[in-house]
């Protein structure tokens, strides 16, 4: 989400829009019926990883309350403005996605533009910080790697430092003290803390939405061997009889 236009610059939208979703409709589109697949993630760091915490993930958990969100977004001062959502129709995963945030929006009440695009076009298009009428936008939907997402050091979208942030650009003073306060932590006890503390702000504040924790099968050939248990394919050390 755009912190910089509205509707998404109140943070009231941006809560409505965690109150309403639920994940399992994104994971569902993505992977279908495979429960082994997907979590639902109330929060942003990797499940599994030591970091992994769910602190202030409660607007995430539990039944939807459509109306609640519709009057949280109401309160935000949401007034039938257009809400340019640009999403990706290349890459499977995203247009998911999209499709079932476009369902959503309407479903508060939002009036959509769905841009319908190419990957390439979303790159360039949400580099713009122009309004959403003038070449830029509201929303657009991506995903990160679990390798990318276990700490701070290389998890760029976590951040909340205005300028320098990554697209959106949240401000947050609360997420970016604990961003410090993780880097500073001298045990790993005293990172959990700051990374719980991070979570909470980051949810409070609504850098972005999770829309949920997904993987994929791999597969190789029986005479395949060497192959290694990682996030992503490694191909040294793999050889074939």
């Amino acid at each position: 989400m755009n912190h910089l236009h509205a509707p998404f610059n109140n943070v009231k939208a941006r809560r409505a829009v965690l109150m309403a979703m639920d994940q399992e409709d994104y994971m569902r589109a993505i992977v279908g019926s495979d429960d082994n697949l997907w979590k639902r993630l109330p929060g942003f760091f990797t499940p599994g990883t030591p970091l992994y915490t769910e602190e202030g993930g409660e607007i995430l958990k539990g039944p939807r309350n459509l109306d609640a969100a519709k009057k949280l977004l109401a309160e935000s001062g949401y007034n039938g403005e257009p809400v340019v959502c640009v999403v990706a129709q290349d890459l499977a995963f995203v247009k998911a996605q999209g499709d079932v945030t476009h369902d959503l929006l309407k479903k508060l009440g939002m009036n959509v533009d769905f841009i319908a695009t190419d990957w390439g076009t979303v790159g360039a298009r949400r580099a713009q910080k122009t309004p959403p009428g003038q070449g830029g936008w509201n929303m657009f939907h991506s995903w990160h790697a679990g390798a990318d997402c276990v700490n701070p050091s290389s998890y760029t979208a976590v951040r909340a430092n205005g300028a320098g942030a990554w697209f959106g650009w949240p401000e947050s003073k609360e997420v970016e003290d604990q961003v410090t306060a993780w880097f500073d932590a001298p045990t790993l006890d005293a990172e959990k803390a700051a990374i719980a503390r991070l979570n909470k702000a980051a949810l409070d504040h609504v850098v972005f939405a999770p829309t949920g924790f997904f993987q994929n099968y791999q597969a190789w050939r029986s005479n395949v061997t060497g192959i290694a248990p990682a996030p992503l394919p490694f191909f040294w050390g793999v050889s074939k009889s």
